[in-house]
């Protein structure tokens, strides 16, 4: 009887297989069914190893094909670091001209693709509103006009097809290559340049989510765990890719609690997180306890370093106690670093990095069937400005490493001044013990409304940073706050006279606004308030 039930049974099967086969090739042809059986086949451990063993191959072969002009080859040499010392201006020009040549003229009219425009009267226009709405990076006249030359020299080139404009291949490897190696990576680490530090996490939360979808597609309702001042974009990245955040809350020193850390990772966690320093009070999370937990339940863990990757480095080098961040730290997998902030690079420049090639991959997408063409794309955005990869390049190789300490020394000196100063006036108190460039202040007193003192502020001129959960103001460095340090405590001092005591401030203003929120228990009806807010601002 049993074997006449496997009989029907093995029937059965092989009918239905037929009859699979039958639709794939009635709908696809014997196209559709040969891709099927591929597929099919791929799930073979050893003949997927084979067949991506064969595609490296391929590739290496390929790509040594056409590594024919001096940027092609630059972009392939040995991973590089930041130059102990900035490379002059005069020279670095030179070098971009040099560079430069390799690339295919736009203006030439041989180019059907990636480039709309040319150096024309029209495109000067724009050149002179890129200029009055450039950043001034407040660090040095000569580095800011340098990395505005290297923005237009390259501002028609789009990074989508790496091998149409070689030298920003070249300078995106070696930023990639530089940043790395500054942050204490291996020669394994490699990564991309991405449009700024939002991106760069949208691109590390993407190869965790698709990681977790390859690997552990049973996990249905993915997770990752991060201290309550993870930035934003993480939020925003869970929303765009499908995973929840389970938030952990601080103690008095602005830390996680790293027992309810522990405690919410679960059969659902796909990765942990963290930051380097969280923005807003400049406090470094516990992050090597943090990579304990994720060696002990074998997950990957990605530091948000987009505030302080370029500047805590070099605070750690000035004899600072700086708590070990990096790739150094064992069970780091990713990290994230803005070039466009403490890099002094222009507006548009975040580097994402991986400790292997391996996980890098999850960040990228291709696409082989289009019309158009076969498509593949490193990050997120398909056009990528080449004046920000250009400019960025430039920021890095002028500054140098004994530009950057130069500049940690001086902005650690004015971060100090005011930490000690505004600590000083009774009723106020600086918020832990912040790591780098970056504070926050509240007040101990009841009788003073931080957010009464913030909009007496900004009635003299001052743009403050307000946050809740305590309330309190947050203060980020730059080079031009050397000048103006002294008038800030003159004036935080006035204003907190003007504004003791008085309650009725307290319901006026943004203080108001700030007041009212802290109230409502459902914070979705405030995030329907900003969803709102920004419709009404931006109309057209």
């Amino acid at each position: 009887m049993l074997i006449l039930w496997l009989y029907w049974f093995e029937h059965l099967i092989f009918t239905l297989f037929l009859v699979i086969v039958l639709s794939i090739w009635g709908k696809e042809g014997f196209r559709g069914v040969a891709k099927i059986f591929v597929q099919a086949v791929r799930k073979i451990p050893a003949f997927n190893n084979l067949l991506s063993s064969i595609l490296k191959k391929e590739v290496k072969n390929f790509v040594g094909t056409i590594k024919n002009t001096e940027s092609d080859k630059s972009a392939a040499q040995p991973k590089v670091s930041l130059p102990k010392k900035g490379i002059s201006h005069e020279e670095l020009l030179k070098e971009m001209t040099k560079i430069k040549a390799d690339d295919q003229d736009p203006s030439s009219g041989k180019l059907f693709a990636y480039v709309y425009t040319n150096e024309n009267g029209h495109f000067d226009i724009q050149k002179e509103a890129y200029e009055l709405f450039s950043e001034k990076t407040g660090y040095d006249g000569d580095h800011d006009k340098l990395v505005k030359e290297f923005y237009y020299a390259f501002m028609h080139e789009n990074a989508l097809n790496p091998m149409v404009f070689p030298s920003l291949r070249r300078f995106e490897n070696e930023i990639v290559s530089m940043t790395a190696s500054m942050l204490n990576g291996d020669d394994q680490v490699c990564g991309s340049l991405t449009s700024g530090g939002t991106e760069s996490i949208l691109m590390a939360m993407k190869a965790y989510r698709h990681r977790a979808l390859k690997l552990f597609p049973h996990i249905t309702n993915p997770e990752m765990v991060a201290p309550i001042t993870i930035h934003p974009a993480h939020e925003k990245a869970a929303s765009y890719f499908g995973f929840k955040i389970v938030h952990i809350p601080i103690d008095e020193n602005c830390l996680p609690n790293m027992e309810k850390y522990e405690e919410a990772i679960n059969a659902n966690t796909i990765a942990l997180l963290s930051s380097a320093p969280q923005y807003c009070h400049g406090v470094i999370d516990p992050i090597e306890d943090i990579a304990k937990l994720a060696n002990k339940y074998d997950l990957p863990l990605h530091v948000d370093a987009c505030f302080g990757g370029f500047m805590l480095p070099w605070v750690e080098k000035l004899g600072y106690n700086i708590p070990p961040f990096d790739f150094r730290v064992k069970g780091v997998t990713s990290m994230s670093a803005d070039v466009h902030k403490y890099g002094f690079g222009a507006k548009g420049a975040s580097v994402v990095l991986y400790n292997t090639a391996e996980l890098r991959k999850y960040q990228m997408f291709a696409y082989a069937e289009w019309p158009g063409g076969l498509f593949g794309s490193p990050s997120m955005a398909g056009t990528r400005p080449g004046g920000n990869i250009a400019a960025a390049w430039a920021a890095l190789k002028a500054m140098g490493q004994d530009g950057y300490l130069s500049m940690a020394k001086g902005l650690m000196e004015t971060t100090s001044y005011l930490i000690e100063k505004i600590n000083s006036i009774e009723g106020l108190t600086i918020m832990s013990k912040p790591h780098m460039t970056a504070f926050a202040f509240t007040s101990t007193d009841p009788s003073v409304c931080i957010y009464s003192l913030a909009d007496a502020l900004e009635e003299k001129g001052w743009k403050t940073e307000r946050q809740q959960n305590p309330p309190s103001l947050h203060c980020t460095i730059m080079p031009n706050h050397a000048q103006v340090k002294e008038k800030l405590v003159e004036d935080i001092e006035y204003c907190i006279k003007t504004t003791k005591g008085k309650k009725d401030l307290a319901k006026k203003g943004t203080a108001g606004v700030y007041g009212m929120v802290g109230t409502i228990p459902d914070k979705s009806i405030v995030e329907d308030f900003l969803i709102e807010f920004f419709c009404q601002i931006y109309k057209s």
